[in-house]
């Protein structure tokens, strides 16, 4: 058999190798196993021990025998015990395989009396043959005290326990119906919620970083990325079944963007800021609430990224605070304000024209423009050409903002001097002097009674803002001026001709050949200057041709000299124009000279804006008396 094949079982101890070291690795781990290891070794100590040895080495022969006999004693002891113990062992075994045969055969034959089949199948032979089966057998001495009613208590008992479990039970699940209730309730409430806000044009979706949760974008897709991965907030449901909006990067607080124009330190103007929205609004009012904050977050974030450039431009940004002065009794302050702080600044608003609120309105349109731009690039564009534009390249808007004050500024000024020669040309008595103004909405250009995209009328709403000025000097000669505004100033452009019409056969103009205008002036002053100076040439021209039909005198003409531009005769008599703006006048000069026998005499006459009459008779009257010699001293 397989169990003959293995080594028999023997209780001898395990056998030991000898203790001396058997190489030298194993002597290096011996010592360094000492206190102090090899570090420790000197020679002063090694020979210290070696006579500590040799002093004693008769003791130690003497205690070796000893010990070799105590040794010799001990194995042959320790043999003894294992011999003893393996008996004993033995001995144990065989007493318990006895003492559990002996219960079998007991518990056999006490069996064998009710089941002999089964019994006989454990039963011992021996003893089956010695007392043969079924003469064993037990019997129950006493019949158990339970009565009857005792059985009916154990059974009501019984009954209780199972109705209180059933109660509890039922308790259990009415609970859990009524939870279930509850939630149904709070979850309907949640849902009508999140319905409301999705019917009303917001986008319900998963959050990025947390799919399980629900939650609402109210950015917008073209915005800068910081304020597009910002622009999403939780959706998260209140103990109550209420929502509350989760905004804390947005920054927990609505802010809007505020506008404050000053004149002379003191506040004139101010765009209103809305009121705090209540805790209690439905929430499609609190997620547009978090549109407009977020909306307006990027709108100072461009305008603060944009003001750090244009400070050749008079703006200035202090962190807090974007100031751009306009001139030196001007200046606008935009601020971010918390909705959170009291509006009080109604206390500062002035009766007329709100432009603070007009410049609110403008700011956000060109943000809004500047994202549709960034969508037409994103849509439209190849990527090699979107390359060509960098990603953090500041949006136009502060410097359209102070383009359309300062086109708006110098054509009030220019408007302002236009009135004002009008005034003095009236004044003199050039009843044919006129001037009008076409706003951009009747000067459309070709084409607009086509069809338009919504994006083309707002370019030509905002973007090409222009106006076109008629000013005429007499019954026969006009000029045209066009101002338009050209990155951060307003540019002027005269011209002699209307830039509406087909002027191929129209006649020529007086100051065709004699003072052509500039392709453009770059300010008021300027686009002034010409205008005065081309009055006075075409006055000096006008009042010649009406002097020699009058007199009659073919030797009237109008010159040009180094002297000044004017009206002269042959006969000594002449009169210079001349047309200056002096501070907030504009003021028409006539000084006449002539020759009186040997003497020579000259006077002077002027006409202003701000006076309602002159000379008598008006510059016409004295021009005739100056050239027909009826003028004395």
């Amino acid at each position: 058999m397989a169990a003959n094949n293995q080594a028999p079982f023997s209780l001898r101890p395990w056998p030991t190798g000898d203790k001396e070291p058997q190489n030298l690795a194993d002597f290096i781990v011996r010592v360094n196993g000492q206190p102090g290891g090899f570090r420790g070794l000197s020679e002063t100590q090694l020979r210290r021990e070696i006579q500590a040895k040799e002093q004693g080495l008769l003791e130690d022969n003497g205690s070796n025998s000893s010990e070799e006999e105590d040794d010799d004693e001990a194995e042959e002891g320790g043999g003894k015990t294992a011999a003893v113990a393996r008996e004993e062992f033995l001995r144990n075994i065989d007493f318990a395989h006895q003492t559990a045969m002996l219960a079998l055969d007991s518990i056999s034959l006490l069996l064998s009396k009710e089941s002999p089949v089964q019994a006989g199948a454990t039963l011992s032979p021996a003893l089956r043959e010695l007392v043969g089966i079924g003469t064993l057998g037990a019997s129950k001495l006493k019949e158990p005290n339970v009565t009857e009613a005792q059985i009916q208590h154990d059974l009501s008992v019984a009954t209780g326990w199972r109705v209180m479990g059933i109660n509890n039970m039922v308790d259990s699940v009415l609970a859990a119906a009524e939870r279930l209730e509850k939630e149904i309730e709070l979850e309907t409430k949640y849902w009508a919620d999140v319905l409301s806000v999705s019917e009303d044009g917001w986008t319900v979706c998963a959050l990025p970083q947390e799919p399980h949760t629900l939650g609402v974008r109210f950015g917008f897709a073209e915005s800068a990325p910081d304020f597009r991965n910002n622009s999403i907030a939780p959706l998260i449901r209140e103990d109550d079944g209420a929502i509350r909006l989760g905004v804390g990067k947005v920054g927990g607080g609505s802010q809007r963007l505020r506008i404050t124009v000053k004149k002379d330190g003191r506040v004139t103007d101010q765009s209103p800021l809305p009121g705090r929205l209540l805790e209690d609004a439905p929430l499609k009012d609190r997620v547009r609430e978090a549109r407009n904050t977020i909306f307006h977050q990027e709108l100072w974030y461009e305008l603060n990224r944009e003001a750090r450039i244009l400070l050749a431009y008079d703006v200035y940004y202090d962190g807090r605070a974007i100031t751009w002065k306009q001139n030196k009794e001007t200046e606008y302050v935009l601020t971010l304000e918390d909705l959170d702080e009291a509006d009080d600044g109604n206390a500062n608003y002035r009766e007329g024209i709100r432009c603070s609120t007009a410049a609110y309105s403008l700011l956000q349109f060109l943000l809004f423009q500047s994202h549709r731009q960034n969508y037409h690039k994103r849509t439209s564009l190849s990527p090699a050409v979107r390359q060509v534009d960098p990603n953090n390249s500041t949006y136009n808007i502060l410097r359209s903002l102070i383009s359309r004050f300062e086109y708006f500024r110098s054509s009030a000024d220019f408007s302002g001097h236009l009135d004002k020669l009008f005034q003095t040309l009236r004044t003199a008595g050039i009843l044919a002097a006129s001037y009008s103004v076409l706003s951009p909405s009747n000067n459309s250009p070709p084409g607009a009674g086509q069809t338009r995209s919504p994006d083309l009328w707002a370019q030509l709403l905002f973007f090409n803002l222009r106006a076109l000025y008629t000013f005429n000097i007499t019954s026969e000669t006009r000029i045209w001026c066009i101002a338009r505004p050209y990155t951060i100033s307003t540019y002027f452009t005269m011209a002699l001709k209307d830039p509406l019409a087909d002027n191929k056969d129209s006649p020529p103009h007086a100051l065709e050949a004699v003072y052509q205008p500039a392709d453009y002036y770059v300010n008021v002053e300027e686009a002034v200057s010409y205008l005065c100076q081309a009055t006075v040439r075409v006055l000096s021209q006008y009042l010649a041709q009406m002097a020699a039909k009058k007199l009659p005198d073919d030797d009237i003409q109008w010159s040009e000299t180094l002297t000044g531009i004017g009206i002269k005769s042959n006969k000594g008599r002449d009169a210079r124009i001349d047309l200056k703006v002096v501070g907030d006048t504009i003021i028409l000069t006539l000084k006449g000279t002539w020759q009186d026998g040997e003497s020579s005499h000259s006077l002077k006459w002027t006409w202003a804006s701000n006076c309602r009459t002159g000379p008598n008779g008006g510059i016409e009257n004295v021009v005739l008396k100056l050239m027909s010699g009826e003028l004395s001293v």
